[in-house]
């Protein structure tokens, strides 16, 4: 058998790392600013989050596009070996984000060119659907539990509205930020950046059996973060319903994203989680 050459990936944590922490320290910086309206605070809150998490996945994006993290965002990437025989050995241990082995004779590994295509997996199918708002409802219906364990009631944790007016501001506050923006920015961030990220890094370690339950924990604890950070640690019921609630969440959407392959389902899950509190608050249920 002729020599064996592993690809060793270019990490992409180091811009997902970079935009987290921006992400944490304006979010932290806006929310102790007081701000004349209300619009606007709410606005800028939702940029200060969205814009690093953009920039970190357009970076990666650029990495990508110059065929530096072809197999770094798709598991433990292919082996190039000099044999035509070993050449296609390869195999995803998880079934999720490794794409097909490399052919024989092939100038790319199946890995590093379907990533080049794809940075992200923001594809979705049926079966995503279904997926989706099952993830979604059973998550949603944990949060509800903890909001009674520690608030005595359904819906203290969640979004609440005041007098309606219908305008610009409402459709982005009430509609588009919470069900359509936020769970498509987030996403792609958690579940297309870090938790491929974390996969690929400690699979290029060695420790593939250990790559997709330390990828789906960290893309689970890093947003579950992300919601925490604007919450005063001396409220401790609040702290816990919302730290538990968007943890499971997060832990939920990673490991349907990691099995799948595909983000589209988180997606559908996130939206379903936020929808199930935005809705009822429209409605005054």
């Amino acid at each position: 058998m002729g020599k064996v050459v592993v690809q060793q990936p270019v990490s992409v944590l180091m811009p997902a790392g970079f935009g987290l922490v921006v992400a944490m320290v304006l979010l932290i910086s806006a929310d102790s600013t007081s701000f004349g309206d209300a619009n606007v605070a709410n606005l800028l809150g939702y940029l200060c989050v969205w814009v690093p998490m953009l920039v970190a996945i357009g970076v990666a994006g650029a990495g990508v596009a110059r065929g530096g993290w072809g197999s770094a965002l798709d598991g433990p990437g292919p082996a190039v070996r000099s044999d035509a025989a070993a050449a296609g050995a390869v195999s995803n241990p998880t079934g999720g984000f490794d794409s097909a082995p490399a052919r024989a004779g092939g100038g790319d590994a199946g890995n590093g060119i379907r990533s080049r295509k794809s940075l992200l997996r923001l594809s979705i199918r049926p079966i995503d659907l279904i997926w989706g708002l099952g993830v979604g409802l059973m998550a949603r219906t944990v949060a509800s539990l903890m909001e009674i364990l520690g608030f005595g009631s359904i819906g203290t944790a969640g979004a609440t509205f005041g007098e309606t007016v219908y305008n610009g501001w409402w459709l982005f506050g009430a509609l588009l930020a919470p069900l359509l923006l936020a769970p498509f920015v987030e996403e792609l961030f958690f579940r297309g950046l870090v938790l491929r990220g974390v996969y690929a890094r400690v699979t290029a370690l060695g420790a593939v059996r250990w790559a997709a339950p330390i990828a789906v924990g960290v893309s689970g604890l890093t947003f579950a973060l992300m919601h925490l950070v604007t919450i005063d640690p001396g409220n401790t019921a609040t702290v816990v319903v919302v730290g538990v609630s968007t943890l499971i969440f997060g832990l939920a959407a990673a490991a349907l994203a990691l099995a799948t392959g595909r983000i589209g389902g988180a997606i559908v899950a996130h939206v379903t989680f936020n929808g199930l509190v935005i809705v009822p608050a429209l409605l005054g249920i």
